[in-house]
């Protein structure tokens, strides 16, 4: 009986959660101000979670002035003579791989509620650590939260069209304390809804990968994002990925996109299903055919793992269907 009450109340916080919308930082070195800096294509308002990715900084050069947000900073807030001004109900914590920048100016500043938290005098605010209206004032504005890090670092999001079905597929290189996944879908990028819930592996220091199909979508467009819940409730979103399944907005040959990773692996991203066979094949710069493979069928993220005594450099991945489908791409391995 108490693991149903137990699942009743993690259903039932999802769904609340859902209800703020959050809004993710897409243009590294944008400005705060701009709505193309945002993944919604607006800056912030009240009651947005808004999330800073790592690998991306926001420059906040003006004042903004926000109600009820929650900011999680996975990477940076540049306050470039800005000032970030937020009341008593607000939150920004700062994950180990964030941080918050000043310029050695007083008039920078991030204030909570009639509390200075941070100052551009202090130039460097590092995490883990968590600013809100029951934290000290600067320059003890942000208590640290320990040894506390983001519980899962994510190496991949993808979804891919497969006929009427959507193939939502993610990775993760690490998880700590990890619970579950919820897979939520959007219409319009705003409203989201949780559909369904992903048992995480927990801990973990290998790739591990997660799939998950949506059947039968019938709108026009559907946007995806991966929400990652540890076991103490704590929370943290992919970026937001889209598919298109209007018939029109098929073009003949699917884009593929081709990128390395680690040991030796490349990343093939099929954004439709190919319904023949297809062949990869990897050459040096200079045209000599080191490795090939034929995939059946492929959709999504496939992953092909060549010698791991192959010299290392620069190498030409090529992927042909022998009809419409023919592009190349340049890695490091």
């Amino acid at each position: 009986m108490k693991n149903l009450y137990l699942l009743i109340a993690i259903i039932f916080t999802a769904f609340t959660v859902a209800a703020n919308p959050v809004i993710t930082v897409i243009k590294n070195e944008g400005k705060w101000k701009t709505n193309s800096s945002w993944d919604l294509n607006r800056k912030p308002k009240n009651g947005d979670t808004i999330l800073i990715p790592v690998g991306f900084t926001v420059v906040l050069d003006n004042t903004q002035n926000l109600n009820n947000v929650y900011i999680m900073v996975l990477g940076v807030i540049d306050l470039d003579g800005g000032k970030l001004k937020l009341d008593d109900n607000s939150t920004v914590e700062i994950l180990s791989s964030g941080a918050v920048i000043g310029h050695g100016n007083n008039s920078e500043y991030i204030k909570i509620g009639n509390e200075y938290k941070f100052k551009g005098t202090a130039n460097y605010q590092g995490g883990p650590s968590i600013a809100n209206a029951s934290t000290g004032a600067y320059p003890s504005g942000f208590e640290s939260t320990g040894s506390a890090s983001l519980p899962v670092k994510f190496v991949g999001f993808n979804v891919a069209r497969q006929d009427k079905n959507i193939l939502i597929q993610w990775s993760t290189s690490q998880e700590y304390n990890s619970n579950h996944y919820e897979v939520e879908r959007s219409e319009n990028g705003i409203s989201w809804k949780p559909i369904a819930i992903v048992t995480a592996a927990g801990n973990s220091n290998t790739i591990r990968n997660y799939t998950y199909t949506d059947k039968s979508v019938s709108a026009a467009k559907v946007y995806y994002r991966i929400k990652q819940v540890d076991i103490d409730g704590r929370f943290d979103f992919t970026v937001v990925r889209s598919v298109s399944m209007e018939t029109n907005s098929i073009v003949p040959a699917a884009n593929v996109k081709i990128s390395s990773g680690t040991n030796n692996t490349v990343y093939l991203h099929f954004s439709e299903e190919i319904k023949t066979d297809v062949m990869v094949k990897i050459l040096t710069m200079n045209g000599k055919l080191i490795y090939q493979q034929k995939i059946s069928n492929p959709v999504g993220q496939q992953n092909i793992t060549v010698n791991n005594n192959l010299p290392k450099g620069i190498y030409v991945v090529s992927v042909s269907d022998n009809k419409t489908l023919n592009t190349a791409g340049q890695v490091i391995l």
